[in-house]
């Protein structure tokens, strides 16, 4: 008779430790693997008993852990019941025969419950912005289908037609339709890798998912030297908008997120030494003297555990959320602050990060150069935040042409 072995797959961990859980078959010499959707640190895997250890981490956690070790168990008892039903067949069977009719039996998977174990993997390696991205989509498909799951099956090409039509509905423009619709083709993607769903499935083979060219978030020098010179003395909280806004300039674009969880100790010199929070690149970065004044504004640097910036105000207490917070109170500020100066585009901390690459445009620096400056993988991702040369320039450019 077949036997089953419950392991987690340790040749596909991830540098955060992560692994999946695998259900392996074994037969007639033959060995065929059960990807499951769940996903689990190496430490928190229990070998002797092939389940997830459900004593670690807080009550919440536990209760998780539970729910998983209870749904893996489901799956052993489906395969138990195909390996059943061939001894009383009679027939020679092998793996490929349970392997086949599982995911036969199996093919009407839960799409929410998949997404909740993507979101749940991605929060315990700390990725909490991608796992907001899912949060995101899961909230606006329940809302749209009314219903408690779907299956992968249900999520066809009418489907897809029918969620893109509600959302133009709701008012949603291209670029928010294009995000929901990528990350459902992510969610596809990673179910056809984990063997959840079969390829067959996949709705997107004739979907064009459309995106509309963003409107340019840059500003010229002279308006950034406007925003520095503007006195908000009796204004703190917008002070502190409009300095952490400088601060980004003047540190090569530095994300607000960087900014928000640089330390002290991230000092060393006259240079910060960092990892950025959405990529991992190291980087570091000299401090100009307008970026150190910045800096002492706010923080006397004796602490070297202790933020540089009062954005995230209770260490260790939901850093993620406090993060997030202040950024949309500092991106508001900022308006005000752009409205103070009747600035043409709203002010945002990405604005100086995509100021700061298009005004080095401007001055001649290679995009190359911009492009490590930024910490951008690609000079294609750099091209996005670079405006196209202005009207103005194509303008001049089109009289010397035409000029006969």
């Amino acid at each position: 008779m077949a036997t089953l072995k419950v392991m987690i797959d340790k040749q596909k961990m991830t540098r955060e430790g992560v692994c999946p859980i695998v259900i392996k078959i074994l037969h007639n010499k033959g060995r065929r693997v059960i990807q499951l959707p769940q996903r689990i640190m190496f430490e928190q895997w229990d070998l002797k008993r092939s389940m997830i250890n459900e004593k670690f981490g807080t009550p919440e956690q536990r209760r998780e852990w539970q729910r998983i070790n209870y749904s893996i168990e489901c799956e052993i008892m489906k395969l138990k019941k195909i390996i059943l039903d061939c001894e009383a067949s009679g027939i020679n069977y092998s793996v490929e025969d349970i392997f086949e009719a599982y995911y036969h039996k199996t093919s009407r998977v839960p799409v929410f419950d998949y997404i909740r174990e993507i979101i749940t993997s991605l929060e315990r390696v700390g990725k909490n912005g991608n796992s907001n991205v899912y949060k995101g989509t899961l909230g606006i498909l329940r809302r749209f289908c009314g219903k408690e799951n779907l299956t992968f099956e249900e999520v066809n090409y009418s489907f897809l037609r029918n969620f893109e039509a509600h959302l133009q509905e709701r008012g949603c423009k291209i670029n928010t339709i294009s995000f929901y619709l990528r990350t459902i083709r992510s969610v596809f993607n990673r179910a056809i890798k984990d063997g959840i769903v079969s390829e067959d499935h996949y709705p997107f083979k004739k979907i064009t998912i459309r995106k509309e060219k963003t409107v340019k978030r840059a500003i010229y020098k002279d308006e950034i030297a406007q925003i520095k010179n503007l006195d908000l003395s009796s204004m703190p909280h917008l002070e502190m908008a409009r300095d952490i806004f400088l601060f980004s300039f003047y540190m090569r674009g530095m994300s607000f997120k960087d900014i928000a969880f640089l330390r002290v100790a991230n000092i060393v010199g006259d240079r910060i030494y960092y990892s950025r929070q959405k990529t991992g690149q190291k980087l570091n970065i000299k401090l100009t003297d307008r970026a150190m004044e910045i800096i002492r504004k706010y923080n006397n640097l004796t602490d070297r555990k202790a933020f540089i910036f009062p954005i995230i105000l209770f260490p260790g207490k939901n850093e993620f959320s406090q993060y997030k917070n202040s950024y949309r109170k500092i991106n508001r500020r900022l308006k005000t602050v752009g409205s103070i100066l009747g600035s043409r585009v709203p002010l945002t901390t990405y604005v100086a990060r995509h100021s700061w690459a298009s005004i080095a445009k401007r001055s001649g620096i290679p995009i190359s150069v911009i492009s490590e400056g930024l910490g951008h993988d690609s000079e294609k991702t750099t091209q996005i935040y670079l405006d196209s040369f202005e009207n103005n320039v194509l303008d001049a450019a089109n009289e010397m042409v035409t000029d006969i």
